[in-house]
This record gives structure tokens, sequence and C-alpha cells, in this order.
């Protein structure tokens, strides 16, 4: 087994209410960069508020490393205190990471995206995913000279758990002219997804919360979703020995239909026989479910939670014997709950969508980014939004400055067809990776536990899973599942 430092970030999905949430442990902060480079600023404040092409093989593949921005890799490279500096001429997503820094021109007219993300709710916000997007907005800003030389700038909207307020963050978005979204989190995007198709504004990234979402075609998750994970703890179930499982989530439509319509049929193929519970979407009571588990006596329990739920999970567990395998989404699996579990979080396996290697190249660069650039919340879920808002940096910067517009990056995502991801499985947008959910691009998952000691190592799982490097091939489930 793999370990790596208890340093690292889950990708989190919402207080008690489960969409997909997973986890990307991120790697030690050797050589990361501790001073600090020219920033330059990538937000706009006036959208976050509360009311508010294809390549010539038709692939969509990256290109060569002078595609990366405005930065370029053959000058010899010079100790600026950047992070392009301490990574320069390694391969990474978009080619070879450039010798020097390249600011991107403040007066050259910005490129603008917007963002939907659920904040200032009580139990519902995830500022982080907002911050780890801006994060990275200044990192392409500050040292990868943004689109050919213009400067990319973020529009935030701010949703709650209205469907009214998604739909007024969408109308935003059209209004503001922004060319596509970075992925947050819009919990009730049953609002905005209308707008957002009627008016073929793309979305890139983010944490996949209903079905609209994942149905829409002008959505494009580099994610597998709660279908995702719950095929790939199934798989590992499987391979376990496991006959039985139980699967709880929260009691809403979406939840529902993933857990007994998607995730039933994989249990099905594997021959495990399943059993489904649910607990109210907010202010949830742990122990019904756990007693449940306990009185089944089933192989596996899989439960559909986060945030205040998972401490409750893992000590109950522990105080009522329970047999049973446990599988949390990778939300479970931040920092600070695993400390306030201690030893009962011991042997939890977690489900995540980063690569199974804690040296990945990608994961220092986001680490290194977020220590430098982040100016407030930017980890746990923000794991997700870096990787959202650099697949889509890629994406601009193959198209050039001067061929952005909405339909132009929702034809050419479109087109991906394994398509390098930064940090994460490569994707391929075809309509067809989970059937009945065409907006997800990248389902593969990995999965990690941990020694339940606060400080030792989380462990990968990739010897389970060999064959493909680590990596759960929750598509192929799929289409055993639905032959």
């Amino acid at each position: 087994m793999t370990g790596m430092s208890l340093r690292w970030v889950a990708f989190v999905l919402a207080a008690a209410l489960i969409a997909a949430a997973c986890s990307e442990a991120a790697p030690d902060d050797e050589g990361a960069p501790t001073t600090q480079a020219g920033s330059a600023t990538s937000v706009t404040d006036s959208g976050g508020t509360d009311a508010g092409g294809t390549d010539s093989d038709g692939t969509g593949s990256v290109g060569t490393s002078d595609d990366t921005g405005t930065a370029t890799s053959d000058a010899a490279a010079v100790d600026d205190g950047s992070i392009v500096f301490d990574f320069a001429g390694q391969e990474w997503y978009m080619g070879t990471i450039p010798a020097n820094a390249v600011a991107a021109d403040p007066d050259a007219e910005p490129i603008r995206l917007g963002m939907l993300n659920i904040e200032n709710v009580d139990g519902f916000s995830f500022p982080e995913l907002r911050g780890a997007a801006e994060a990275a907005a200044t990192f392409v800003n500050t040292e990868l000279g943004g689109v050919d030389g213009h400067p990319i700038e973020i529009v935030p909207c701010f949703t709650s758990l209205s469907p009214e307020q998604s739909q007024t963050c969408a109308q935003q978005m059209v209004q503001e002219g922004v060319v596509a979204n970075v992925g947050g989190m819009d919990i009730m995007s049953q609002g905005a997804v209308p707008v957002l198709e009627q008016n073929g504004l793309p979305t890139l990234g983010g944490i996949p919360a209903q079905f609209p979402e994942q149905q829409s075609e002008v959505h494009f998750f580099f994610s597998g979703g709660t279908a995702g994970a719950m095929a790939a703890m199934l798989a590992h179930a499987d391979i376990q020995g496991a006959t039985s499982a139980m699967i709880a989530n929260a009691d809403l439509p979406s939840f529902n239909a993933a857990a007994q319509d998607f995730a039933g049929p994989v249990a099905e193929s594997l021959g495990i026989d399943v059993e489904y519970v649910t607990f109210p979407l907010t202010g949830a009571d742990m122990l019904p479910v756990l007693t449940a588990a306990v009185d089944a006596d089933v192989d596996a329990l899989i439960v559909n939670a986060a945030d205040t739920a998972c401490v409750p999970i893992m000590e109950l567990s522990d105080q009522l014997e329970l047999r049973a395998q446990i599988y949390l989404v990778g939300a479970c699996a931040k920092q600070e709950i695993l400390d306030e579990a201690g030893a009962a979080a011991e042997g939890i396996i977690f489900s995540g969508e980063g690569p199974p290697d804690p040296d990945d190249l990608e994961g220092k660069i986001y680490d290194a980014a977020v220590e430098m650039y982040a100016t407030g919340p930017a980890e746990a879920a923000g794991t997700v939004a870096f990787r959202g808002f650099m697949n889509l940096y890629a994406v601009l910067v193959e198209l050039g400055a001067d061929n952005i517009s909405p339909e132009s990056i929702t034809e050419f995502m479109r087109s991906t067809v394994d398509r390098p991801s930064f940090w994460g499985h490569a994707y391929t947008c075809d309509g067809n990776r989970v059937p009945g959910l065409p907006a997800l691009c990248a389902p593969e998952q990995s999965l990690f536990t941990t020694t339940g000691v606060p400080g030792e190592d989380i462990v990968f799982l990739p010897e389970d899973f060999a064959d493909t490097g680590g990596w759960i091939e929750t598509d192929d489930l799929y289409a055993a599942a639905f032959s």
C-alpha cells in the first residue's frame, strides 16, 4: 500500500445531503514555493451577490507546451519565486511546464467566466470552491500568461436552497456575457439549468448535485457524481467478498434515483443484494441508519452523507460494533472530521477522484497554488473547482483568445476523447460514459482509507485495481449493469 501525509483535501458535497463527494489526497508540500510572486487580480465581486473548435484529429487532445498561455519553455529558468520555476520542465496535463513565469497583460480585455456556488447558507456554504477557482485564476494570470496575454476574470453569484435564486444567478451570467461557467456547487440546479441550456452557456467542472445538471447538454463534469462513487464502492465490496449491502442517502428524488436506479443495477450485476434506507436532508439522526445495518447484518454499508453526519456515523459504528465495511464519500475525509473522529475513522473507506498516487505532480501544483494565491478557504471541496478551472483554462488556450465563445467551448468539449485532465482521470465528453447521465465525462474513481490516528498516513487502495492503475472504471460497471 502507498501512504502519504494527512495534509490533504477532501472533495465535499453538501452537509448531510449527498450528491457526489470525493477526496483528493494532497501531496506533502516538499518543494512548494514560499515566496510571493507578483499577483494578478482575477475576481469580479459584483457578481457574488445573494440576490440576485477542435483539433485536426477531432479529439480535443492537448497540444504542445507552447500552448500553455503565453509562457514558453525555451528560455533559461530564472528563480523568481514562482510555482512555474519550481516545476519547470516537468510534464503535466498541458505538455511541458515552462521555464519562467509570465504574467498576463493587465491592460488586455479579460476573458470572463461565471461561477454559481452556494454560499452564506447555514450548513450548506462552500466558499472554498470559489476560493480555489480564484486561486487558480490568479496562478494562471500571474505565471502562465493568461490566454494569449488576456487575463481571466471570474464573476461569481451565490446560490441558496432556492431554485429561484439559482435561476437568478444563471440569468445574471447571461447578462454579464461570460463565455462559460466554472463549476461550483448549486444544490438547486434545476432552477439554473434551463436558463443555461436556452442560452447555450456551458459549465465545466464542479460538484454534480442533482440530476438536471448531470443530464444537461451544456454541463461537463470531471466527476462520476454519486453514481460513480457508489459503483466504485460496490466494486470494492465485491472484491472483498460481500454478498449484501445497504445504501443510505438523503430522502430526495435525485438521490433516491441514484441509489436505486443506478447503484442498484450495478449491485445486481455483481451479485450483491441491496437494501435501501433514507434519512432527512437536514438534521439527520444517523442512529436509525446504523441500527438498520446492524439488524440486517449486511456485509457493506454505503452512506451518502457528509459534513455533520460523518463523525456520528464513524462513532456509532464503533459503539454498535457494526460488522459491515463502511464506505463514505470523500467529504467525510476532511482533516477536521478525521481529527474529531480519531480512532473511529480507522478502516473507513472513502471515494475520491484524484489519482491514486501520493506523488502526483499536479497535486503538488494545486497545493502550492493554494498556499501562494488563495485569499480565503480553498481546500476541501476546492480541489474540484481548481481542477475544473484548470481544465477549462486548457480548453481556452487551445481555442485561442480570438476563437473563444460559448459555442466553441461547447463544441470542443463534446469532441473530447481521453483528454488529459488536471489532477484527475482523462475525460471523454461524448455523453455516453454513464447511461442516462451524459454530463459525467470522467466517472472513474479511486478509493482510500486511513489509520484513524491523526497525523499518520492515509492509504490508497490501488492493489485492488492494479490492472487499471488503481482507478475503478465505473463506466464499465454501468455498461455491464445496463447491458
